[in-house]
């Protein structure tokens, strides 16, 4: 296992060459990613406090304050199983590491007595470090009468926090177009918005002596693409940013269509009745 560093930073190779030692960088570097990206997204502060109906839909796709077919089935509470997804694994290092939400700004987005979540998962082996795949997740549960409102509030407020500063992790992340709405099959009556965030790793992801033929060169992508999907509903409201470490060292942008399937069933699984 490599060595460890402070979290937000990348660290020293591992020993060794080849695509391996690539794919274990890049593995790593899209865990901070991922928390990077997530930091942008918290209900964890910024200078927009109000959320709610009035923190920002009007700047989001799909946004208006409409109830828009989100159904109330009761109270429901989010949990972090060891496993989600048929393969996706806990990674208790990942989810120590990752910022949690700020209740009174939660509070003040729309969220009545709400209670915190997050972790952070991976797919795949550590000895095939190319196939693997990252998942952060962070959400909050209490009363929420307008579950749309408080999903536009985040990415508002992700917005701001784009133009005006830096995220807690170091890393420059930039959001790419505007949110977009989905509907899955699988999303079952809440609101799903995703949309693609880069994050600028600079000389971080350095992989010289790499052999996977990336198209960023010896010294490794430059930036890295991330799918962050938020949902909503009355009780729960859910970030989910998803990477993957192949498309990750070729450059490819996120897949929001598969991301927003994939949230639409991690949502199905963590969501439980109170």
């Amino acid at each position: 296992m490599p060595p460890q560093a402070p979290y937000g930073q990348v660290p020293p190779p591992p020993p060794g060459g080849g695509k391996k030692k690539t794919g274990i960088i890049i593995a790593t570097v899209a865990v901070v990613a991922a928390a990077a990206v997530g930091g942008y997204v918290l209900l964890a502060g910024g200078d927009d406090d109000k959320g709610g109906k009035n923190g920002g839909s009007s700047n989001v796709a799909g946004g208006g304050g409409e109830d828009g077919g989100i159904k109330d089935d009761g109270p429901h509470k989010l949990t972090t199983p060891m496993t989600v997804l048929t393969d996706y694994k806990k990674n208790e290092e990942q989810s120590s590491g990752l910022n949690s939400i700020d209740l009174d700004k939660a509070e003040a987005a729309g969220v009545k007595n709400p209670k915190d979540v997050h972790a952070g998962y991976q797919s795949g082996s550590k000895e095939n470090p190319m196939a693997q795949k990252i998942l952060s997740f962070g959400g909050v549960y209490g009363d929420i009468e307008d579950p749309e409102g408080v999903v536009d509030h985040m990415f508002t407020n992700a917005k701001k926090k784009n133009e005006t500063s830096g995220s807690g992790t170091g890393q420059k992340v930039t959001l790419v177009g505007e949110p977009k709405e989905y509907k899955p099959a699988e999303l079952d009556g809440a609101v799903l918005k995703c949309q693609e965030m880069k994050v600028a790793m600079g000389g971080g992801a350095g992989t010289s002596g790499s052999s996977a033929g990336s198209s960023s060169g010896s010294s490794g992508p430059s930036e890295m693409s991330a799918a962050t999907c938020i949902w909503g509903d009355h009780s729960t409201i859910g970030y989910v940013v998803t990477t993957d470490v192949a498309s990750a060292l070729s450059g490819s942008a996120a897949d929001l269509d598969e991301a927003s399937t994939t949230t639409a069933r991690f949502r199905g699984e963590v969501r439980v009745k109170s």
